[in-house]
C-alpha cells in the first residue's frame, strides 16, 4: 500500500514537471537557507494530500502544474521536522506564474510574492493584521490584569483597545470589498477574530469564544474543502477538550467530544457534499487517536452518512467496526481465546505463580473478576495506566487480570512485564494480527474489558478512569 502511494506519487511528481506553455508554475527562493532540501505540494482534503514535489537547488525550486488543476489553497511544505513551516499558497487558475521569496531567519515566516497579485494582497493583509492583533493582545493582557480601573493609564488602555478593535473591523470590511469573489477573501472573511471582553472572567471569556466560534464560517460552501478552513475548524474547536491544563477527566472529555460531534454535523448538514467529507474527517481522526468510545458513537448515529461516503476498504473496516459493536457489548459473553504464555515470563513472574499453563483459556481461570487489558509497550500511555491497574488488583484480591500484548519483539516485551507483575501475560508476538486482537475488535491501545464471574462483559474502556468508576 505505502509503496503504491509512493510510486503515485513520484509519478505525479515527474508528470506535473512537463507541461510546457499550458501550465502553472510555482517557483521559490529560499534566503539564509541552510535546512531545507525539497518542497511538497499538498491538497486539503480528509488530511494533506501529497500531489508533487520539487528540490530545493541552490536555494530555489520550480514546479509545474496544469492548469487545469482544481482551483483553491494549496500546502507547501519545506520543513519535515517542523510542521509549522509552510506556506498556503493561492492557485487561482488565472496566474500562469506565482514566484515567491522566503527569508528563512524571518521568525516571522512573511514571503513576498513578486508575482500573483492575489498571493500579495493576502500576504500583505495578514502581515498587518497580524501586526494590529499583536497590540490588541498586549492591550487586552494589561487590561484583564490591571487591578485599579478607575486609573487613568487603565482608562486610555482600555479606549484605545476599543480603538483598534474599530480599526480591525474597518480593514477587515476594506479587504472584503477589494477582494471580493476571491479565494483570499474567502481565506479572510472564513477566520473572523472574535473579541472577548477583557474585564471579564477569563472562564466566562472562554465560554464565549466556543459560543461564537463558528460565527464567520461559511459551513454551505462546498468550495471550501480545497482549503485548510473547514478542518482547521473542526480540529481547533475539538482542541478545547485536549488541553491539558483544563484537567478534564475521560468521561469530560468523552462527553465533550459527543457533544461538539453533534454540534459540527448539524452545522455542515445543509450542503450534502460537505456532511460527507466532515464526517469523513471526524471518523478517521477519531479512529487515529484511537478513542473507539466516540468513534462508535459517530459510527452508530451517523451510520446513514457512513454508508453514502464508505467505500471498498473503509466500508470494510466500518462494517468491520458495526459488527464489534454488537458483540463486544455490555451482557455478552466474551469471547474464549488461549492464552499464549510463550513461556517469557521473569523470575519473579512465573507460569506456577501465577497457576496456569500454556494451554490455559480464559474459561479455565476462576475469578470474580477478571480484567483484560490489550496494552503495548512501545505505548506510552499504556505504561503510564498499567501500575495504576495492579494497584486496583491489590485493592481487590478478586480480581485477575489478563495482560494481552500487542508487541512483535519478544526482548521488548520481556523488559516491559518485569515491571508490571502480577498479572497473567499473554502475547503471541503477532501484534495487530494476532487473533485474540481480532476475536475482540480491538482498535486501540489500551483497552480494558472487565468481566464477571461467568465470562460476561460488564464494560469495555479506554482508561484506568473508565475501570475503576465501574468496577
Amino acid at each position: 500500500m505505502v509503496a503504491r502511494v509512493l510510486l503515485n506519487f513520484f509519478v505525479l511528481t515527474f508528470t506535473l514537471s512537463f507541461f510546457g506553455q499550458d501550465s502553472i508554475v510555482v517557483k521559490g527562493k529560499f534566503l539564509n537557507n541552510a535546512r531545507y532540501t525539497k518542497v511538497v505540494m499538498q491538497k486539503f482534503g480528509v488530511g494533506l494530500i501529497p500531489i508533487a514535489g520539487a528540490t530545493i537547488y541552490k536555494d530555489t525550486f520550480s514546479l509545474s502544474m496544469p492548469k487545469s488543476i482544481d482551483p483553491g489553497v494549496y500546502r507547501f511544505q519545506y520543513s519535515f521536522t517542523n510542521s509549522e513551516n509552510y506556506l498556503d499558497i493561492i492557485i487561482n487558475g488565472e496566474d500562469k506564474e506565482i514566484n515567491f521569496q522566503l527569508d528563512c531567519n524571518d521568525k516571522q515566516l512573511n514571503p513576498i510574492f513578486f508575482t500573483s497579485d492575489e498571493n500579495k494582497k493576502w500576504y500583505a493583509y495578514i502581515h498587518e493584521n497580524n501586526k494590529q492583533l499583536d497590540r490588541i493582545n498586549l492591550l487586552y493582557q494589561f487590561i484583564h490584569v490591571y487591578p485599579n480601573t478607575f486609573s487613568k493609564v487603565y482608562q486610555a488602555a482600555l479606549q484605545e483597545w476599543e480603538e483598534e478593535k474599530i480599526l480591525y473591523f474597518f480593514n477587515l470590511d476594506k479587504f472584503k470589498v477589494q477582494m471580493k469573489d476571491t479565494w483570499a477573501y474567502e481565506m479572510v472573511a472564513n477566520r473572523t477574530y472574535y473579541f472577548t471582553d477583557p474585564k471579564e472572567d477569563y472562564r466566562l471569556q472562554d465560554f464565549m469564544r466556543r459560543e461564537h466560534f463558528w460565527d464567520s464560517l461559511n459551513t454551505s460552501d462546498s468550495k471550501l474543502i480545497n482549503t485548510p478552513l473547514f478542518t482547521e475548524h473542526i480540529l481547533n474547536y475539538l482542541r478545547y477538550w485536549m488541553n491539558p491544563s483544563m484537567s478534564f477527566s475521560e468521561d469530560e472529555k468523552t462527553n465533550g467530544f459527543i457533544k461538539d460531534i453533534d454540534k459540527i454535523m448539524s452545522l455542515f448538514s445543509k450542503n450534502n457534499d460537505i456532511k460527507q467529507f466532515v464526517y469523513k474527517y471526524l471518523s478517521l481522526g477519531f479512529k487515529d487517536i484511537g478513542h473507539e468510545e466516540v468513534l462508535k458513537y459517530l459510527d452508530v448515529n451517523y451510520k446513514d452518512v457512513a454508508n453514502q461516503c464508505f467505500n471498498g476498504v473503509e466500508k470494510n473496516e466500518f462494517d468491520k467496526r458495526m459488527e464489534g459493536y454488537n458483540k463486544i457489548k455490555m451482557g455478552n459473553f466474551a469471547p474464549n481465546f488461549i492464552i499464549k504464555d510463550n513461556s517469557i515470563f521473569s523470575k519473579n513472574n512465573t507460569l506456577k505463580t501465577l497457576e496456569i499453563s500454556s494451554q490455559t483459556d480464559l474459561y479455565s481461570i476462576k475469578s470474580e473478576r477478571i480484567l483484560l487489558v490489550f496494552w503495548s509497550s512501545t505505548c506510552p500511555h499504556c505504561i503510564a495506566e498499567l501500575p495504576k491497574i495492579i494497584e486496583l488488583m491489590k485493592l481487590h484480591k478478586e480480581l485477575k487480570i489478563i495482560a494481552i500484548s500487542l508487541d512483535n519483539d519478544p526482548s521488548v516485551h520481556q523488559k516491559a512485564i518485569d515491571e508490571f507483575k502480577g498479572m497473567i501475560h499473554s502475547c503471541d508476538f503477532k501484534g495487530w494480527d494476532a487473533e485474540v486482537v481480532k476475536l475482540y475488535y480491538i482498535t486501540a491501545t489500551p483497552t480494558f474489558i472487565l468481566l464477571d464471574k461467568d465470562k460476561r462483559i460488564i464494560g469495555k474502556y479506554a482508561s484506568y478512569e473508565g475501570v475503576s468508576k465501574n468496577y
